[in-house]
């Protein structure tokens, strides 16, 4: 079996807010200087590990990863700036709720919500069976269907938690859930 992201790095941080950005807006950007279409891809993915570097992160993310993706200045605002630069388009964050205390039916309802939206994503924490971040593209009453650097397609509702942190499910973290949208 090949080796995937994620089984030796700690960059799921960076690619779910990747996948997430080019859900919403798409692959490519219009690069003036150029004067052809240029991979936003490689341009949000060299501003985010830049960050990383500039502040001293990256071995660290490299190895172990990191808990937190939106600190100020943090990676969905690098995001947000490069979708206004080179998409001129306005990508607005929203951290879904500001306390786990909620249930599982109260979250699916606010990502189905959410991602009945045109151009929308939602970016969310995963622990218990594995420590991830992960991109949620679309979501069905049974199913979170990923955009998912590791590989994984969906996860399925029944194997899902918010209360308690089980190894045997994924535990869902209300407060690191980021919905992405185009306004």
């Amino acid at each position: 079996m090949p080796i995937r992201q994620g089984s030796i790095d700690g960059l799921c941080g960076v690619y779910s807010v990747m996948n997430a950005t080019e859900i919403v807006i798409g692959k490519f950007h219009y690069d003036p200087k150029l004067k052809h279409k240029a991979s936003q891809r490689r341009v949000l993915y060299k501003n985010l590990i830049g960050y990383l570097a500039k502040h001293d992160l990256l071995e660290d993310a490299l190895i172990w990863g990191f808990s937190d993706i939106d600190a100020k200045g943090g990676f969905i605002d690098i995001a947000i700036k490069s979708v206004k630069k080179y998409q001129n388009r306005k990508l607005r964050k929203q951290s879904a709720f500001d306390t786990d205390d909620v249930t599982l039916d109260q979250y699916w309802e606010k990502l189905t919500e959410h991602l009945s939206q045109p151009d929308s994503a939602v970016i969310i924490s995963l622990s218990g069976r594995i420590k991830h971040w992960t991109c949620v593209r679309k979501i069905t009453p049974n199913a979170l269907i990923l955009s998912d650097s590791s590989g994984i397609r969906q996860i399925a509702r029944d194997r899902c938690t918010i209360e308690t942190e089980n190894r045997e499910l994924y535990t869902l973290w209300p407060t690191m859930t980021y919905l992405l949208l185009v306004i």
